[in-house]
């Protein structure tokens, strides 16, 4: 996906990262989630920038947050890299999820 500013005529490419974050287990206060921190300041080194930020509750025994972010830069060579391989590799990520709830479309399948 990507769209040509108005203002300054060059070309934006845009992706979107989501990353689930399951529920920590009750406490009395707040806690710092420093892997989301760590995995959100790779990818702004990475180049990219942070166009909007979106959450989404996800309920259920186990429960969580959904983050979504849309990234957006104005480098070609920024945007063809496969920033998902990185970010596994960095910050050793799973494909899978923690909650029997949520079905993913290549699971509907099966």
């Amino acid at each position: 996906m990507s769209t040509r500013s108005a203002r300054s005529g060059k070309k934006l490419f845009r992706k979107t990262f989501t990353y689930y974050i399951p529920a920590p287990p009750h406490r009395k206060s707040g806690y710092r989630e420093r892997e989301f921190d760590k995995i959100m300041q790779g990818i702004l080194q990475t180049g990219f920038e942070i166009e909007s930020l979106q959450t989404q509750s996800a309920g259920g025994e186990s429960g969580g947050l959904f983050v979504v972010a849309v990234l957006k830069t104005n480098s070609k060579k920024i945007f063809d890299r496969d920033m998902n391989q990185d970010l596994q590799e960095e910050f050793k990520l799973s494909h899978t999820h923690s909650s029997p709830d949520i079905i993913l479309d290549e699971e509907e399948d099966v």
